[in-house]
């Protein structure tokens, strides 16, 4: 059976079939990062490819920026705070060496914003641009598992959605912008996206967040990650939709909802929080300028679901899978294939 027949989910299941099961972790294996016993020690990895990840005008130094975002993001999720990396580059021998140099000035900014060092990595060749990268983290208080949400429990997330899932439709589809402020802003949100580090440390000094995950997959998928690992339901009161995202909708005739749900690599956390701490949460973040908002609440029934007025309306599970065409973004987005 080929790789495309079954989905990135499937493949990733059968080979932790295939894989013992380690005794130096104490997180669940499909977790953003795993914590290391004793060391209070994460460790996470991704991988960029020119083919799948450099949008159109994108800059070789924005794809560095945006592995090294990707990895934070993961770390910051789980309530930790990232140390450094191993990258391994594998690259054509065509290929001209300002690029390389370009890419690794992004990742180098992206280390001087959030603080950690590349320590080193490996350099191979191959028939196109790829480049992986291993971060080492430290837990500042206690590891936040997507394991841990349960009934009553509120779901919240760091900021508003839509902002890659114009970026998408306009770079990839042919959109139009209504305004100069609305195409560079949701650019700017594809080509530069930020990690939420500080909001992260400071979700894992609240014991009542009770799990978490990074929005990366789209916020539809991340929402039905959560209820899968915690056998549980969760219920919509509302969407946060970045007013430049439904501006841009709006024009091009899309609905925001689905900008929203489905466009995915926005890095924001989605986490779950008992009731009575939902003032100090709100509080702790607010204070570093982050307005997180209530989207919505944990029930037993499993599945996602939208309340629109009185009606609750199942959400189809869509967002990002590789190999997997029939889930992959949204159906305004197409695929994100682009060339250097």
């Amino acid at each position: 059976m080929r790789l495309k027949d079954l989905g990135e989910r499937e493949i990733i299941r059968k080979l932790l079939e295939l894989i013992p099961e380690p005794k130096l972790t104490r997180s669940n294996r499909i977790d953003d990062a795993v914590l290391l016993k004793d060391f209070d020690l994460v460790v996470s990895c991704d991988a960029v490819c020119d083919i799948t990840d450099k949008l159109p005008g994108m800059k070789w130094a924005d794809l560095g920026w945006k592995l090294g975002v990707m990895c934070v993001s993961d770390v910051a999720s789980k309530g930790a705070c990232p140390l450094g990396t191993l990258i391994s580059l594998n690259a054509p021998s065509e290929l001209e060496m300002e690029v390389v140099e370009e890419f690794y000035e992004g990742l180098v900014e992206a280390s001087r914003e959030y603080g950690f060092e590349i320590w080193g990595g490996d350099l191979g060749e191959a028939p196109r641009f790829l480049a992986s990268l291993f971060m080492l983290g430290k837990v500042k208080r206690r590891f936040i598992s997507r394991r841990g949400a349960r009934e009553g429990d509120l779901v919240l997330v760091t900021g508003k959605f839509g902002l890659t899932g114009a970026a998408y439709h306009l770079l990839l589809r042919g959109g139009q912008a209504p305004s100069e402020h609305v195409r560079n802003t949701i650019v700017q949100a594809a080509y530069r996206p930020r990690a939420r580090l500080r909001e992260g440390v400071i979700l894992s000094e609240i014991d009542g967040v009770s799990s978490s995950i990074d929005s990366s997959d789209g916020l539809a998928e991340s929402l039905y990650q959560l209820c899968d690992v915690n056998q549980i339901g969760i219920v919509l009161e509302r969407v946060p939709i970045a007013q430049e995202a439904i501006e841009y909708a709006e024009y091009n005739g899309i609905e925001p909802l689905e900008l929203a749900l489905y466009g995915g690599e926005e890095y924001e956390i989605v986490f779950t929080v008992r009731r009575s701490s939902l003032d100090e949460v709100l509080d702790r973040l607010l204070s570093i300028g982050c307005r997180a908002e209530v989207i919505g609440t944990v029930i037993k029934e499993r599945g996602l679901f939208l309340k629109v007025e009185d009606q609750v309306q199942p959400i189809e599970r869509r967002g990002w899978e590789h190999y997997s065409r029939s889930r992959n973004r949204n159906k305004y987005l197409g695929a994100n294939l682009c060339t250097w």
